[in-house]
């Protein structure tokens, strides 16, 4: 295991440990906790209506492309920024093999980036 790994471990070891420990802490509060609401929450765009966006006019002669209102996307667009979840399927499945593949993609970039210096 390479250092950088090991200090990745370690940090999100610690950080899972302080988590819980917050919320076995605030769940013996005397407060009650709060309702969470059934309704979901709208994603707004990162920029308002009428900002140009520079980059995506690529042929010369044209008008710039302004942003629109967020009435005027499709409903799917706003899910495209929710991570992507997929089921545990036990060992072999999909879960599996992605979670495998970031880890070996991390671990390379941990071994080029010692390689570099």
């Amino acid at each position: 295991m390479s250092l950088l790994a090991s200090a990745r471990t370690t940090l999100r070891t610690s950080f899972s440990l302080c988590r819980h420990a917050s919320a076995s802490a605030s769940s013996s509060s005397s407060q009650p906790p709060k309702p969470t609401s059934s309704k979901p929450t709208k994603t707004v765009s990162s920029c308002p209506a009428g900002t140009v966006l520079t980059g995506l006019n690529y042929l010369k002669g044209e008008p710039p492309i302004l942003a629109r209102p967020d009435e005027e996307y499709p409903a799917w667009l706003w899910d495209l920024t929710k991570p992507k979840v997929l089921a545990d399927d036990g060992p072999g499945g999909k879960a599996e093999k992605r979670q495998l593949r970031l880890v070996h993609r991390q671990t390379l970039k941990d071994s080029n980036l010692f390689k570099a210096k």
